[in-house]
């Protein structure tokens, strides 16, 4: 007889989803299950403090580099960002979360690849204001048809959410959704392809076809604000 405690117990919505390694069968579930956590709101009595460090500490395992996740440049001490993070971070998730799945929306639903998206506050010697972390299953893409095969681990977009004002999200969104569905690092061929395609089919400006990998980087143009820490402070409306 096999008691309770030795059961794999399911996560519930009040409890971060514990992180499993990569190669574990549980681990696309997992994942994704730690998305959809991050976009509820939390739970009653809930201590934001720890909340946030717990969330910090998901973004550090999924980026491409853990120190790019930081918020000493945000307030130091960091109490009142982690105190707002735990509060609200799901909300900005949400927002982000909807403008991915619109996006999604220009391929055809049962082909494009798992995606999920995270809002983070990233360190300015990082140079980015957001990333595509792709996990170490293969993805091919016959791109710009829209149809994509099978892989075993989502892809993971994050976004500096403070860095660009929210009337542009989607710009930046769909900035990093080109680079996954690209899978080349950089602004070639391969990610001005998808960037028309999504700017295309969301009425986004379109890209010309004569501009070179600098202007590529920071299509579509978005406004940056000129203060980016009052948003982990909360101190910016969104």
């Amino acid at each position: 007889m096999v008691s309770d405690s030795q059961h794999e117990r399911e996560p519930n919505r009040h409890e971060p989803p514990s992180q499993q390694g990569s190669n574990d069968a549980s681990s696309f579930d997992q994942q994704v299950h730690q998305a959809i956590y991050w976009q509820q709101a939390p739970a009653s009595g809930a201590d934001p403090v720890v909340r946030a460090t717990q969330y910090l500490g998901l973004l550090r395992d999924l980026s491409v580099e853990p120190r790019w996740i930081a918020l000493a440049h945000v307030a130091d001490p960091p109490g009142e960002a982690l105190s707002w993070i735990g509060q609200h971070i799901h909300r900005v998730n949400q927002q982000l979360n909807a403008i991915l799945r619109d996006l999604l929306g220009c391929f055809e639903t049962v082909s494009y690849p798992d995606m999920q998206i995270f809002a983070a506050p990233i360190a300015p010697q990082a140079g980015v204001d957001g990333f595509c972390c792709d996990g170490p299953s293969p993805m091919e893409s016959d791109f710009p048809n829209g149809t994509f095969r099978e892989r075993s681990t989502p892809i993971t977009l994050m976004v500096d959410a403070g860095r660009i004002v929210p009337a542009d999200w989607p710009g930046l969104v769909a900035h990093e959704l080109a680079h996954a569905i690209a899978r080349i690092p950089g602004h070639g061929v391969e990610f001005g392809r998808a960037i028309a395609h999504l700017c295309l089919a969301q009425d986004l400006p379109m890209p010309s076809p004569q501009l070179d990998a600098e202007a590529l980087s920071y299509w579509p143009p978005c406004r940056h604000n000129p203060q980016p820490e009052l948003f982990w402070l909360g101190r910016s409306a969104f």
